[in-house]
């Protein structure tokens, strides 16, 4: 049996250990630290925190996280975002991690999903750490991976010899964008040739709108190939995901 040794320590008058300067008394001002929190950033020793917000900075709960271990296959924590907006993850082991988040909205009786903009978006250790997330609807994401607004994928109609990059494109909102703002008119040009946005309208606030087309001081027809809808006016319903799982937040518009 392993014993444990417990030694009597002595005891010392206050008077003799102030006055041979042994120990001293700290200021009053030092009573107001806070010793519950590592430090002021929110971190938590072997957790990682955060919380996630809307457009207008307001707490978004029931928010999808994911803790993706880096160094394991399939071994992610996940978690939800609470009433307040706040998650909380406690991390183990000798791993590296990385965090993404999403969400989902019903707009105009569709559900689009969206990937959450991270305050950071690099890897952190099972010491912890704290990553925030926000909704943007348009915006570059992190790293080149794309954009958060909607896309419209531009078609020319068989025969025509019209170039997607010489069309101006009207966009004007048919009330509230997704998060509630009012958004403003857009006008629009397809990226130029061998760019990623070539016959493509790109980052565009997720909302309904009515689109025009101009060319040569001249409107053109407009087809929506998704609703069938024709017109040299046309209101543009963005799809949570195409029918071939192309594009998601998106729509196809055939112009002639």
């Amino acid at each position: 049996m392993q014993q444990i040794m417990k030694t009597k320590k002595k005891l010392w008058p206050l008077g003799l250990l102030l006055a041979s300067g042994i120990i001293t008394i700290a200021p009053l001002t030092a009573c107001h630290k806070n010793d519950d929190k590592p430090n002021n950033t929110g971190e938590e020793k072997g957790y990682v925190t955060g919380i996630v917000t809307d457009t207008k900075g307001q707490p978004i709960p029931g928010a999808s996280i994911v803790i993706d271990n880096t160094l394991i296959y399939n071994s992610n924590l996940l978690a939800n975002s609470d009433a307040g907006g706040k998650y909380k993850v406690k991390l183990s082991g000798a791993f590296t991690w990385v965090a993404t988040a999403t969400m989902s909205k019903t707009y105009n009786g569709k559900t689009y999903k969206y990937d959450l903009h991270p305050e950071k978006d690099e890897a952190f250790t099972s010491d912890g750490g704290v990553r925030n997330f926000s909704w943007k609807i348009s915006g570059n994401k992190p790293g080149s991976t794309g954009y958060y607004g909607a896309m419209i994928q531009l078609q020319s109609a068989f025969g025509s010899s019209i170039m997607a990059e010489d069309i101006e494109f009207t966009l004007t909102p048919s009330g509230p964008l997704i998060d509630g703002s009012s958004g403003q008119t857009l006008s629009l040009k397809s990226g130029a040739p061998r760019t990623e946005n070539y016959y493509k309208l790109a980052d565009i606030p997720l909302g309904r709108y009515t689109m025009k087309a101009k060319y040569n001081g001249q409107y053109l027809k407009l087809l929506n190939t998704i609703t069938n809808d024709k017109g040299t006016e046309l209101v543009i319903n963005f799809e949570p995901q195409t029918s071939d799982g192309y594009c998601r937040n998106c729509t196809v518009v055939q112009y002639e």
